[in-house]
């Protein structure tokens, strides 16, 4: 950037040369100081900046970006400056010669369109950057409208056209600057994700085949007996739950890549609630938690598979981290959707928990949980589920007794 604005300021430097040659001669001496004054105290403020700006460290980067603020100062400076040497020398100048500079001028008028394009990075462009451009041509076409010159009207309608195209090519690679930008924070994203993916599956997968070999060595060493069978037990847990882990990466796999398809039927929720409170009731009965499933006469339109995974999260989660003693599992109308609820009892979800509950791998604060387990998919998945079968997974933050989650489904 540095190279490009010691170029611009040899080329407004020879720009005045050029005035001093061609108009020198004609132009009263007290506006040609004026002129010097204006055009050539911006080309030395200009320089002087940049030197400024470098050796107090204030812009450390050569970069388009960090250059932004200045830039836009040039511009409007410069703008300013231009439009003022043209009213001070150019009545003077034959036609000829207007038309020529004109010309010339064109050029800072398609650089300040280029330089104009914001990166989203710096935030939306503001009304100076964008008007940037057009304050020259609008110059050059009051010039002309009060000249009288012969080809004036040509010239206004040329120049109006000309800026006018500039201005929208500059939305167009805006748009496309936009874009762009906003693929590569998505491909960014998930690289990210996929690099937690990999870390959480090798850290939690860990946990429980650690646990096995331990366990296992326990029974090869315990003769038979009761710390035998405890020691089998334990070995079954361990290899059930990292069975559980693998399931819910492949799951989440699945609807990472598309590959789940919902297939919506109308189903009566109260089977599926006291389904659901039944397939967890033996890890309920293991950490002292009573679940009630309510009974509803409600009909929703979704998949029963994936609605019977999703609220399954829910209570799962519910059970293994709320350190509740009680589990509600019921449903209640809520405009043309029926919503399912999952509260507890338990600890409560702290606030600074809240907005980032329903991101993958985010597993929430640790309460303590003697085995953390999980990839932090579970709520991620049951929102996905939802959204899958045309519904919708949240919490309810007003809830301060425990916790309360909720998944709405479309009436069937």
């Amino acid at each position: 950037m540095i190279s490009l604005q010691a170029l611009a300021i040899l080329t407004v430097t020879g720009a005045i040369v050029f005035v001093h040659v061609w108009l020198g001669p004609v132009v009263p001496p007290a506006r040609m100081l004026l002129f010097d004054l204006v055009y050539g105290g911006f080309n030395l403020w200009w320089a002087v900046s940049i030197v400024i700006l470098r050796v107090t460290r204030k812009i450390t980067e050569d970069t388009a970006e960090a250059w932004y603020g200045h830039t836009t100062q040039v511009f409007w400076f410069g703008n300013v400056a231009t439009v003022t040497a043209f009213a001070l020398v150019m009545p003077y100048a034959s036609e000829a010669l207007r038309l020529v500079v004109t010309m010339v001028c064109l050029a800072p008028v398609a650089v300040e369109a280029i330089g104009t394009i914001l990166t989203p990075r710096l935030g939306r462009r503001d009304i100076w950057s964008t008007l940037a451009p057009a304050f020259i041509p609008v110059g050059i076409v009051i010039m002309f409208a009060v000249s009288g010159d012969e080809f004036a009207i040509p010239v206004i309608i040329f120049v109006m056209s000309f800026t006018i195209a500039l201005l929208l090519l500059r939305e167009v690679v805006q748009g496309w600057v936009d874009y762009a930008w906003d693929a590569a924070q998505a491909a960014e994203a998930a690289r990210d994700a996929r690099t937690r993916f990999l870390a959480s599956a090798s850290h939690d997968l860990g946990q429980p085949l650690q646990a096995a070999r331990l366990f296992f060595d326990q029974v090869l060493q315990s003769p038979a007996g009761p710390a035998r069978e405890r020691a089998v037990r334990n070995v079954r847990w361990a290899f059930d739950n990292t069975e559980h882990l693998l399931g819910q990466m492949m799951d989440h796999l699945r609807l990472e890549s598309g590959e789940v398809e919902a297939r919506l039927a109308p189903l009566p929720l109260g089977p599926l609630i006291a389904r659901v409170a039944e397939m967890h009731e033996p890890a309920a009965r293991l950490k002292g938690v009573v679940i009630d499933a309510l009974s509803t006469r409600f009909v929703v339109m979704a998949d029963s598979a994936l609605a019977e995974r999703a609220l399954g999260n829910l209570v799962a989660n519910a059970i293994r981290h709320a350190k509740a003693r009680r589990v509600l599992v019921g449903a209640r109308r809520n405009g043309d959707r029926v919503r399912v609820w999952v509260i507890d009892n338990g600890v409560g979800i702290p606030d600074a928990d809240r907005p980032r509950l329903f991101e993958d791998h985010v597993q929430g604060s640790n309460h303590g949980d003697e085995i953390r387990g999980g990839f932090g998919l579970g709520l991620a998945s049951c929102r996905r589920i939802a959204e899958l079968m045309g519904g919708s997974a949240g919490h309810e933050p007003r809830w301060r007794n425990g916790a309360a989650f909720w998944i709405d489904l479309p009436l069937g």
